[in-house]
C-alpha cells in the first residue's frame, strides 16, 4: 500500500469517527453512530497493522 493510499484511508477512518461522534452530540442515537465509529477504527487499525508489517519486513 502506498503512502498516499494509507493517508487517504486514515483520513476516511478519522472522518467516520468524527462524524459519528458529531451525530451523537447533535442528538442522534448512539447505536447508529457505533457502526460508524467501528468502521473508522477498523480502517485506521488496518493501516497501522500494515505499516508494522512493512517495518518488520524491512528490519529482517
Amino acid at each position: 500500500m502506498t503512502k498516499p493510499t494509507e493517508n487517504l484511508i486514515v483520513a476516511i477512518g478519522a472522518g467516520s469517527v468524527l462524524f459519528s461522534l458529531f451525530g451523537v452530540i447533535s442528538g442522534g442515537e448512539f447505536l447508529n453512530a457505533l457502526f460508524g465509529i467501528m468502521i473508522g477504527v477498523s480502517l485506521i487499525g488496518v493501516v497501522l497493522i500494515e505499516r508494522n508489517k512493512k517495518k518488520n519486513k524491512e528490519n529482517q
